[in-house]
């Protein structure tokens, strides 16, 4: 017998077990997962491309599956199950990858050991000894390791037949590479498995984009109920009523009832429902649209409209286009492709610098569009105000070694907005007299604390101000009072402990610099937000110093003060004005409600 032979054998024994395939063996044994909208035993035909995806890992010739999919349609289903199928039927070392060590704990707690627990042939693999609260699970021929990717001494010294790593676009550079190199010691018996929404090339996700372009690259494809036509979802071909525009603006609840979806085969119109859907993707099946590819590497990508209502999420972009279009603020638009449409978004190219012009107004002319908030903190039209409203103006304040700059800006519900003040000051008194004449609220008054924090911290606290810090990542996810939770350029507000004040916390706001500044810049670009034509010619250069552009060895973009340039004071104190308007509900983003109220503040 020759090597090949033998290689063949070993093959043929090490292969998963057969007992019929993965899915009719997870339709027989999983009882329930506990999470699911749809309770009961799990059913394959309710997610046809979980099911299609499913049969695909099981199969010992992939050693490399990215799956490329939305958010909320099966991506951690799909992990579950083939855990279960792995403790059963192929067993070895595996480890399951979430972005951060919290996450990987709430998923083993959570999603993964509950669905263990009702499949009785994997409960029953479990060793007497496993300790049930531990993200180790022991079984009675491997252990399977639940980790976050982002701490890298999770990533080394494991030999893992089996990587499943999720969000792997908030996964650091070079950590795929790293999980990757785990299951070399298993050779053609190791298989990773990279699964994320939509990343951004160049930047978050770069790495999983180009791993998934290795790949055959495969799209979930529908039938046509009316023509039995096989087509991929693609958002080109959502049809919106065409009484939803006829006054000239969207009405959003037209949309949300009459949008369908135009087959590319014989162009009937399908209706908005969940039946349609169903029937659509009953038949479906994983197209390859890079079929030169390794046999051995497969590339997965489904979308929300397989899963979702058309009309909601053509409500979605038309906000998102409106975010755009209106306010220069692209950020719902990235999101609206990374997490629905599953793409990847493709940042601006070259430089971009933060320039405007003068509008046509004078420092302390009078503005009809201003807006004012009431007593109870609610924000209203000038001639709307009740007595005892007060001006809606913010202010920013950076901090210097010995003084201070500061800008106050007035704002109208629009999103526009003009400069009231700007000014140098040497106290934090100064700061204080400054907002009383200017008629600031103590609740719209934000300082950067990214320079003597301490002291920040206590001045504000003191004085009832918030503070604010610039921060690397892109969004923050944002919860307001209703429980609906959104992905902001801000943070919630950090409550910090002052030595001395108890019970006076300082309120701290992070926020994404890159987000923020070009939300700023497209609100300039878009003359939302203006300077007067008489205002401190500082205060011009100032705000015309930062530049965006590509970070040469990341790809990543960022904004700069290039060399050359002395100040960026009045920029950075805008940026702070613009986080006190929004977070209010100003402009583009006023669907979440204000995060306090004037009263409470």
């Amino acid at each position: 017998m020759n090597k090949g032979d033998l290689i063949a054998v070993g093959r043929e024994v090490l292969r998963p077990s057969t007992e019929g395939d993965i899915v009719t063996w997870l339709e027989a044994n999983v009882r329930a997962i506990p999470d699911s909208p749809m309770p009961g035993p799990f059913r394959a035909d309710r997610t046809p491309w979980v099911r299609d995806a499913l049969r695909i890992a099981a199969d010992p010739e992939v050693q490399l599956l990215t799956v490329l999919a939305s958010i909320q349609s099966g991506k951690s289903l799909f992990a579950r199950l083939l855990t279960c199928w792995i403790a059963e039927h192929a067993p070895g070392p595996t480890m399951l990858l979430q972005a951060n060590d919290p996450e990987a704990k709430d998923f083993a707690l959570r999603y993964l050991r509950p669905v263990f627990k009702n499949c009785p042939p994997v409960l029953a693999r479990l060793r007497e000894d496993d300790m049930d609260r531990s993200t180790t699970i022991d079984f009675d021929r491997f252990t399977m390791y639940c980790r976050g990717a982002w701490n890298e001494s999770n990533l080394q010294r494991l030999s893992i037949r089996y990587v499943i790593g999720d969000e792997c676009w908030l996964w650091p550079p070079g950590h795929i590479q790293e999980a990757s190199a785990r299951v070399t010691a298993f050779g053609w018996m190791g298989k990773r498995v990279f699964m994320t929404q939509g990343g951004t090339l160049g930047g978050k996700g770069g790495e999983f984009h180009a791993l998934h372009e290795t790949t055959d690259q495969r799209d979930w494809n529908f039938r046509c109920p009316r023509c039995d036509h096989l087509q991929p979802w693609l958002w080109e071909f959502i049809r919106f009523p065409e009484e939803a525009k006829a006054s000239g603006t969207w009405d959003l609840n037209a949309v949300a009832d009459g949008t369908r979806y135009e087959c590319a085969g014989c162009h009937a119109l399908l209706d908005d429902n969940a039946g349609v859907r169903a029937e659509a993707n009953a038949r479906g099946e994983f197209v390859a649209t890079n079929p030169l590819a390794y046999h051995g590497k497969v590339g997965l990508h489904w979308n929300s409209l397989a899963t979702m209502s058309w009309g909601e999420l053509g409500v979605q972009m038309l906000k998102a286009k409106e975010a755009a279009d209106v306010y220069g603020d692209n950020e719902p638009r990235r999101i609206f492709k990374q997490k629905r449409l599953a793409m990847a978004w493709q940042e601006e190219g070259g430089e971009i610098v933060a320039d405007a012009k003068a509008s046509d107004y004078n420092l302390g002319d009078a503005w009809d569009g201003e807006a004012f908030i009431t007593g109870k903190g609610k924000v209203v039209e000038g001639k709307d105000a009740p007595a005892g409203s007060i001006p809606f103006r913010t202010m920013g304040v950076d901090v210097q070694r010995g003084h201070f700059w500061v800008v106050v800006r007035s704002w109208a519900k629009t999103g526009h907005s003009r400069l009231y003040a700007f000014g140098k000051v040497e106290t934090w008194g100064g700061v204080e007299d400054m907002a009383r004449k200017a008629n600031v609220h103590k609740a719209m008054v934000l300082v950067d604390a990214g320079d003597q924090t301490s002291m920040v911290y206590a001045e504000t606290a003191r004085r009832g101000w918030k503070c604010a810090r610039g921060s690397g990542n892109e969004d923050f996810a944002v919860t307001d009072r209703d429980g609906k939770t959104t992905r902001r350029f801000y943070s919630e507000r950090q409550r910090i402990q002052v030595p001395g004040l108890q019970g006076q916390p300082a309120m701290l706001i992070s926020w994404s610099n890159l987000a923020g500044k070009d939300l700023l810049h497209g609100m300039r670009v878009k003359r939302l937000h203006t300077f007067p034509r008489n205002a401190d010619p500082f205060y011009v250069e100032m705000m015309a110093s930062e530049v965006r552009v590509k970070d040469k060895r990341t790809g990543k973009p960022m904004w700069i003060l290039p060399q050359g340039k002395k100040d960026n004071h009045a920029w950075d104190c805008e940026c702070l004005c613009l986080l006190g308007a929004v977070r209010w509900g100003i402009g583009s983003r006023g669907e979440v409600a204000p995060a306090d109220g004037v009263d409470a503040a």
